[in-house]
């Protein structure tokens, strides 16, 4: 069992490098700083991380509908040198509303850009000269001017059936941030695909990363409404939550977190939380590693929450 730790852009970095420097002491695995697009430029982010601390960094997630490939691809180069080649560069879709946000529309056809990025990235860093053109890409015998860096282990950050299934064929690891009742389907459907494409499961990273909170906070209750309105329907529907969403998303697009949190119910929270006291907390992951769980991601979410207590 590995604990990491995880933080967003949207925290203030004097706030994130304490709790980086317990996750040291506490001989955590390595960081994800989670991508806030409305917030802190996450490569920037990542660059102090990487500067400040031994731990190995990694993007959990990014999402390639708001920056080039190739920026993705030179920041991901950069990290890797900093790192000695220990960067894991993750990505998905990113959240519906902070993405229609900046580019005028909800992220579709996330399995096409999803594959694509990292079929593109992959050939970059092969040192190819690249000629693409997709639904993100138009390059023309672009490469990449920084040499002696690997190909980055590339994880996805996914929830719905086609792109877990795609998880299974093209990434190396996945990060799953999904209603509790669902996970062991989720798992299923990833272990199938792999399988399927020659892949053999095990060598897949299965990691979990669902807000640890010790209590029924309001920033706990913020962050579950963000992940439910990006819950595919058929998930929601199957924990009884589908309802709920709708009146969050409309809470959500007129930008009302203070409503958003109000119309979290404590079903939602339980469903998309490890919650409990410190033994429970303990117990549970106990139990999700018997599912098929490596690598849990601990962001502290609540006031009470002492990471130094891990």
């Amino acid at each position: 069992m590995e604990f990491s730790l995880g933080v967003t852009t949207n925290m203030p970095l004097k706030h994130s490098m304490k709790l980086l420097r317990i996750a040291e002491e506490k001989d955590f695995s390595r960081v994800f700083v989670g991508e806030d697009i409305l917030s802190r430029e996450i490569f920037t982010y990542l660059s102090i991380f990487a500067n400040e601390s031994r731990l190995p960094v990694a993007s959990g997630i990014l999402s390639p509908y708001v920056r080039s490939l190739v920026l993705i691809a030179s920041g991901a180069a950069g990290l890797q040198l900093i790192t000695n080649n220990k960067f894991t560069l993750g990505i998905g879709a990113g959240g519906i509303t902070e993405v229609e946000t900046l580019i005028g529309e909800a992220p579709c056809k996330a399995n096409e850009v999803l594959r694509e990025t990292a079929e593109v990235i992959r050939a970059i860093f092969r040192g190819e000269k690249v000629s693409y053109e997709g639904r993100k890409a138009c390059l023309r015998g672009y490469s990449l001017r920084i040499k002696g860096v690997k190909v980055p282990e590339i994880y996805f950050g996914v929830r719905g059936r086609e792109l877990l299934a795609l998880a299974g064929e093209v990434a190396d690891g996945v990060i799953f941030s999904t209603p509790r009742s669902y996970l062991k389907e989720a798992l299923k459907i990833v272990k199938k695909s792999a399988e399927m494409h020659g892949k053999r499961f095990d060598e897949i990273k299965k990691i979990l990363w669902n807000p640890v909170a010790f209590e029924n906070s309001k920033r706990a209750r913020v962050i579950v409404a963000t992940m439910l309105v990006s819950t595919p329907e058929y998930i929601l529907k199957s924990t009884g939550l589908a309802e709920e969403a709708i009146k969050i998303r409309k809470a959500l697009e007129k930008s009302s977190y203070d409503k958003a949190s109000e119309l979290v119910s404590r079903e939602a929270l339980d469903e998309y939380c490890i919650t409990g006291n410190i033994g429970d907390i303990k117990d549970d992951f106990e139990y999700l590693v018997k599912e098929g769980f490596q690598e849990f991601v601990i962001s502290p979410i609540t006031g009470d929450m002492n990471l130094s207590r891990w």
